[in-house]
C-alpha cells in the first residue's frame, strides 16, 4: 500500500499525531532510528529492589478538553492513575524548606517573601501593560509581580520544572496563560478573578496523573493501534523534494530503504532535523540550529522512612536560582503515586543541571549521587547514604524556548511555507509538556486530513472535466 504520510521519530509527538491520522483512514508510517519506542518517555522498574521511576516525564498535567477527548478515543482514561490528593509543597527559602501557601491568606501569612513582596502583589490590578514582543520571564513578572516574587517563586518554576533561564527564556513561550491575561483583562488578578467567577462552567480544572505501569503505557497503548506502521531502527538520513512530494532514503538493518511520501513530519530534535534540512534549505536549518537545548540529569534516591527526619507526603520541592544547590528541584513519588518505592521507603527524583548548572552533564553518576545525597542530608535531615541510587543523563533534554523565540518560530513558518507537504512536529514547536504534544498533533492531523480532502476534491473534478465524449 502506497504510503500517503511519513512520520520520523517515534516518542510522543511522532505517535500521537500517527494514532490521530490512523483513526481517520490515513495512509501513515513511522520510523524510529532507535530500538524502542517513546523517545525518552520510559518507566523502568528494578524487581530487586522494588522501585519503579521515570527517566523523563513522570506525569501529565492536563486541563485541556483536547487531550481529555485523546485519553478517551485512545482508551488511556481506563488506565489513568491519578496524583495523590497531597498539595503540600515546598521552595529552598534561605537554606531551608519552606511550604508554599496555596491560598490568598497563606500567601499574606507566609515568611518567604517581605511584607513589600505581599503589598507588591496586593497592587497587581492597577499595574500598566507595558511589557513587548520579545520580553523575558524575568521582565514580565518583574513588571506584574516584582522582583522577589520572581526569585524566590516563579524563578524556581521556570528554572526546576523547565530547565530554563527566566532571563532569557521567553514570557509567551513560556507562560502563555498568563500573558494571555494580561493582553485579555489588563492584569493577571483580573484576569484570574473571571476565569474563576465568570466563567467557571467552561474552566476546566488542572488534572495530574501518571498511568498504571508508569508513563510507559502511554507510548505502548498507541503503539498497539498502529503497530504495522511502526518501523524500529529506520535512520533518515537523506530528504530531498521530489515530485510535489518528498523522497526519503532511511538506513536499516537490512540495507537502505528509500520512499516517496506527499507529507513528511520530522518529530526529531532541532539540531538533527537542521542536519536533514541543510541541503535544501540552509536558511530554515540555520534557524533550527539556533535552539539550544538543557542538558538534564535526574537522581533517583530510595531512601527507608526513618532515616529521614523531614516529612516526605508532599509533591516536593524546588530551588530558586539565587539559592546555593545543585538540586533544581526534587519529585517526592513514592507521595504522589502509589507502588513506586517498597513498603516503609520514599522515592526521591531529584533534578540536576538545566540552564543553570549545565556542566552537571559532565559528572559521572557517582558525583551526582554524592551531591544530591549531602544536600538531602541538610535539607530533609538525610541520615547516612541512600539504600538505592539510579541516574538518568539526557544530553538534550528539553529546547530551550530563550531569546527571541517567538520571532524564530515565525521565520520557520516561513520557510516551512515553502516547502509543500514538510510539517515540523517537535517540541522546540508550541510546548515540551505531553499535553502541548497531544494538542500540537491533533492540530497537524486536522491540518494534513483537509489537505488530503482538499486533494482528493480537486483530483476527483480534474477526471469529471477531463473524461471522453463518445461520438
Amino acid at each position: 500500500m502506497t504510503v500517503e504520510t511519513l512520520i520520523i521519530g517515534a516518542g510522543i509527538s511522532g505517535l500521537s499525531t500517527a494514532w490521530q491520522l490512523a483513526q481517520a483512514g490515513c495512509s501513515v508510517a513511522v520510523w524510529e532510528s532507535g530500538a524502542r519506542l517513546g523517545g525518552k518517555i520510559a518507566t523502568d522498574y528494578d524487581p530487586v529492589s522494588g522501585y519503579t521511576t521515570e527517566q523523563a516525564a513522570s506525569m501529565v498535567l492536563n486541563f485541556r478538553p483536547e487531550v481529555s477527548r485523546f485519553l478517551q478515543e485512545t482508551g488511556l482514561e481506563s488506565c489513568k492513575l491519578i496524583r495523590s490528593p497531597t498539595t503540600k509543597r515546598y521552595l529552598i527559602h534561605q537554606g531551608q524548606l519552606r511550604e508554599v501557601p496555596m491560598t490568598l491568606s497563606g500567601l499574606l501569612l507566609t515568611p518567604l517573601w517581605s511584607w513589600p513582596a505581599k503589598l507588591r502583589l496586593l497592587l497587581e490590578p492597577f499595574i500598566m501593560q507595558q511589557g513587548h514582543a520579545n520580553e523575558t520571564v524575568a521582565e514580565f513578572v518583574r513588571r506584574r509581580l516584582g522582583s522577589e516574587i520572581l526569585d524566590k517563586a516563579l524563578g524556581a518554576y521556570i528554572s526546576g520544572t523547565l530547565a530554563s533561564d527566566p532571563e532569557q527564556a521567553s514570557a509567551q513561550a513560556i507562560l502563555p496563560r498568563l500573558t494571555a491575561l494580561e493582553q485579555r483583562y489588563g492584569s493577571l488578578t483580573a484576569g484570574v478573578f473571571a476565569h474563576k467567577v465568570l466563567n467557571k462552567k467552561q474552566a476546566s480544572e488542572t488534572e495530574g496523573f501518571s498511568f498504571q505501569g508508569g508513563m510507559s503505557a502511554l507510548v505502548e497503548k498507541l503503539a498497539v493501534g498502529i503497530a504495522s506502521k511502526i518501523h524500529l531502527q529506520h535512520k533518515l538520513v537523506a530528504v530531498s523534494p521530489e515530485h510535489n512530494g518528498w523522497s526519503v532514503v532511511a538506513q536499516t538493518p537490512t540495507g537502505e530503504k528509500s520512499l516517496w511520501v506527499r507529507n513528511l513530519i520530522l518529530t526529531t530534535p532541532a539540531p538533527a532535523t537542521a542536519q536533514l534540512l541543510k541541503y535544501f534549505d540552509k536558511p530554515l536549518s540555520e534557524l533550527l540550529t539556533g535552539i539550544q537545548y538543557a542538558p538534564l540529569s535526574v537522581v533517583h534516591l530510595g531512601v527507608k522512612k526513618d532515616n529521614i527526619k523531614h516529612a516526605v507526603s508532599g509533591t516536593g520541592f524546588l530551588t530558586p536560582p539565587k539559592e546555593k544547590t545543585v538540586i533544581n528541584g526534587s519529585m517526592w513519588m513514592h507521595s504522589l503515586f502509589q507502588n513506586r518505592a517498597p513498603t516503609d521507603h520514599v522515592l526521591l527524583s531529584n533534578y540536576l543541571g538545566g540552564a543553570r548548572h549545565p556542566e552537571v552533564i559532565n559528572w559521572d553518576k557517582q558525583q551526582c549521587i554524592d551531591s544530591v545525597t549531602q544536600e538531602l542530608q541538610d535539607l530533609l535531615g538525610l541520615s547516612g547514604h541512600a539504600a538505592w541510587a539510579k541516574v538518568d543523563q539526557h544530553a538534550q533534554a528539553l529546547p530551550l524556548y530563550h531569546g527571541h523565540y517567538m520571532q524564530r518560530q515565525q521565520q520557520i513558518q516561513q520557510c516551512l511555507r515553502q516547502h509543500t507537504g514538510l510539517y515540523l512536529q517537535g517540541n522546540y514547536i508550541g510546548g515540551v509538556s505531553i499535553r502541548d504534544r497531544i494538542i500540537q498533533a491533533e492540530k497537524l492531523a486536522q491540518v494534513i486530513l483537509s489537505k488530503t480532502a482538499s486533494h482528493s476534491a480537486q483530483t476527483a473534478t480534474h477526471h469529471e472535466t477531463t473524461i471522453p465524449i463518445n461520438r
